[in-house]
C-alpha cells in the first residue's frame, strides 16, 4: 500500500484521514494549523461592506463555518443583496446548508479559477473576499487588477500548531524512507512542514529526505510555495480540493 503523509488543520484531520484510508492509502498524518475566529473588527467590516450588487466570494468551507458561527440564522438574509460566489463544491455544500445558494462557481476550484471567473465583470464593483488571514495574493492581486473595489475580510485565522508526537513520528518515518508521498493542502502547511523538517534534521539532511519522496500540492498557490522552498511538486490535481488531490495521487502512484 502507498504510504501517504500529510498535515491538516486540527479540525479537519480526522475526516481527512478517513477519506484517504477509504481510497486505500496507509496514512500518516499530523495536525498542522489551528483554526481560530477572526477579529471582531473583521466581521464588522464584512457587515458594513455588504451593499446592493456587491460580489461576496466565499473562499473556503471554513469561511462559511466562521460566518455561521458569528451570524447564525441571519447569514442568508445578510447576503440577499449580494452576488454570492463559491470557490468549489465543499464550500457550496456549506453555503446551501446555511440557506445560501451560490450564483456562480469557477470551473477551476482555486484562487486562479476565481480570478478567471470574475475578472471580466467586476470593474468598479465591490468584491468582498471572505477567507482566512493567510489568503493567497493570487486572488487579491487578480481582483484588484480587474478594477474591482476590493474588500479583504479575514473571518478566521490560522495558527501553527507546532511540534506534536504525531508530527515527530512522521519526521522520523520521513528520515527512514517509509513515506511514499507527502501531500500539502495549503501554502502555509507546506512552509510549516518544511521548516519542521529542517529544524529537526538541518537544512542539508532535511532537504535530502524530502527529495526522496514524491510531493503533491493541492493547487497552484501551494505548488508555487513548494517550488519557492525548493520542492517543486510531482502531482497537482486539476481542481484544488483535498479529494481531487487524493485521486491525483492515486492515479500517479498506482498499487
Amino acid at each position: 500500500m502507498t504510504v501517504l503523509g500529510f498535515t491538516r488543520p486540527s479540525k479537519r484531520l480526522k475526516d481527512s484521514v478517513k477519506q484517504a484510508e477509504d481510497m486505500g492509502f496507509t496514512v500518516m498524518a499530523a495536525p498542522s494549523l489551528e483554526i481560530l475566529p477572526g477579529e471582531d473588527s473583521e466581521f464588522l467590516k464584512l457587515e458594513s461592506s455588504l451593499s446592493d450588487g456587491c460580489v461576496a466570494v466565499f473562499c473556503s468551507a471554513t469561511s462559511v463555518e466562521a460566518c455561521q458561527t458569528r451570524f447564525g440564522g441571519d447569514l442568508a438574509g445578510m447576503f440577499s443583496r449580494a452576488r454570492v460566489v463559491s470557490i468549489g463544491p465543499a464550500t457550496t455544500r456549506k453555503l446551501e446548508a446555511a440557506g445560501l445558494k451560490p450564483d456562480s462557481v469557477p470551473e477551476e476550484f482555486s484562487s486562479y479559477g476565481l480570478v478567471e471567473l470574475l475578472q471580466g465583470d467586476v470593474k468598479g464593483v465591490r468584491v468582498i473576499l471572505i477567507r482566512s488571514d493567510s489568503g493567497s495574493d493570487v486572488l487579491s492581486d487578480g481582483i484588484s487588477a480587474a478594477g474591482a473595489d476590493l474588500v479583504d475580510v479575514a473571518v478566521y485565522r490560522l495558527k501553527e500548531v507546532g511540534m506534536s508526537n504525531a508530527l515527530l513520528h512522521m519526521l522520523m518515518c520521513l528520515k527512514q524512507g517509509t513515506i511514499d508521498v507527502m501531500a500539502f493542502s495549503s501554502p502555509m502547511s507546506a512552509s510549516s512542514f518544511v521548516s519542521a523538517v529542517e529544524r529537526q534534521f538541518g537544512k542539508e539532511k532535511g532537504d535530502e529526505y524530502l527529495h526522496n519522496v514524491r510531493i503533491a500540492a493541492i493547487g497552484n498557490p501551494t505548488r508555487l510555495r513548494l517550488t519557492e522552498l525548493g520542492f517543486p511538486p510531482d502531482i497537482v490535481p486539476e481542481n484544488a480540493t483535498f479529494a481531487d488531490m487524493l485521486a491525483a495521487i492515486r492515479g500517479a502512484v498506482p498499487e
